[in-house]
């Protein structure tokens, strides 16, 4: 199989250069492979954590091989498998993929770009991280015990992978994971598309060419449940996840049924500026004032399904 080769420098390690603790070495290995696999399933599936078994495309892309430990500090040298090989499928709608790997990419380049985008002063999009990823790039901080360490990881041959990671670095990152939007209740109408090779998983197009992906919650439905519904017009009951910039990235689908007539109000992306504003039209379900804060789930349920859409509007005037 075919690798990319890698170098991640320790500087201020309390042992010899080209030396390192047994169990420091398990902790810094165990965050890089964390920080790897979730931006990696996040790419791939729209979220960095699931419920189940890791899937063997997972599993393979983050095989990684220690192949050394030199000196000029501690570098540990590390290969990686090209996502082509270990996850060739996952990728393959190119028409889809907003952030599609290059072809000799793998699992440690994303995680790469994660902790860059992760560490920007201004993020446009926050395609490459969630909650999850930060706080899997956050274990890199307690992995070692000394005062001063200081992380350099580089690709031997790709000058732009690279990062680094330091008290001010591990900062900016907690002061993105506290700014992140939380998970806000929404409905959604577009034409249901279907992702292949994740079962569960689809994507909704949207009139004006944008989409979401999205995943059923398993306590509700079940991916038979898309089966006479794809590429059929739909209107989707869900939590949705929001990126970095406030654009959404992901539904989990509560509820989900034939687009009824009237829906079109709902044929829009959410953004979390237009959830503040859904939030704000029931506010008797709160009992709080628009600027506190509330649980999204006490939307769920308050657009009956059974009743005209126009006279649930009419109620709103």
């Amino acid at each position: 199989m075919n690798t990319q080769h890698y170098e991640l420098r320790l500087n201020g390690l309390e042992e010899a250069d080209g030396q390192i603790k047994a169990h420091d070495l398990h902790r810094v290995l165990g965050a890089l492979l964390k920080t790897a696999e979730r931006t990696t399933r996040l790419i791939a599936t729209g979220e960095g954590v699931s419920q189940g078994a890791r899937p063997t495309w997972l599993e393979k892309s983050v095989d990684f091989t220690v192949t050394g430990i030199r000196k000029g500090s501690t570098i540990l040298q590390i290969d990686a498998p090209l996502l082509a090989d270990t996850a060739g499928e996952q990728f393959a709608q190119t028409d889809f993929w907003r952030q599609t790997p290059e072809h000799d990419d793998t699992a440690l380049d994303l995680a790469c770009l994660a902790i860059q985008e992760a560490q920007s002063e201004s993020v446009d999009s926050g395609d490459f991280f969630d909650s999850s990823v930060l706080d899997a790039a956050l274990e890199f901080k307690n992995s070692v015990k000394a005062a001063n360490i200081h992380y350099e990881f580089t690709s031997t041959t790709r000058p732009k992978t690279k990062f680094a990671l330091s008290e001010t670095s591990f900062d900016r990152i907690k002061e993105m994971r506290r700014s992140l939007p939380e998970p806000r209740a929404f409905i959604v109408s577009g034409k249901l598309d279907e992702i292949k090779h994740s079962a569960g998983r689809f994507r909704l197009l949207m009139p004006n060419g944008q989409s979401m992906l999205g995943r059923v919650h398993p306590e509700f439905l079940d991916g038979e449940h898309l089966r006479p519904l794809w590429g059929n017009p739909v209107t989707v009951e869900g939590m949705v996840h929001f990126k970095a910039n406030g654009q959404a990235r992901l539904i989990e689908a509560r509820k989900l049924s034939p687009k009824a007539e009237g829906d079109t109000v709902f044929e829009a992306l959410p953004c979390i500026s237009e959830a503040q504003n859904q939030r704000d039209l029931f506010p008797e379900l709160s009992g709080r004032t628009p600027n506190q804060s509330s649980d999204p789930m006490v939307l769920w349920g308050a657009w009956p399904g059974d009743e005209p859409l126009e006279s649930l509007l009419a109620e709103l005037d």
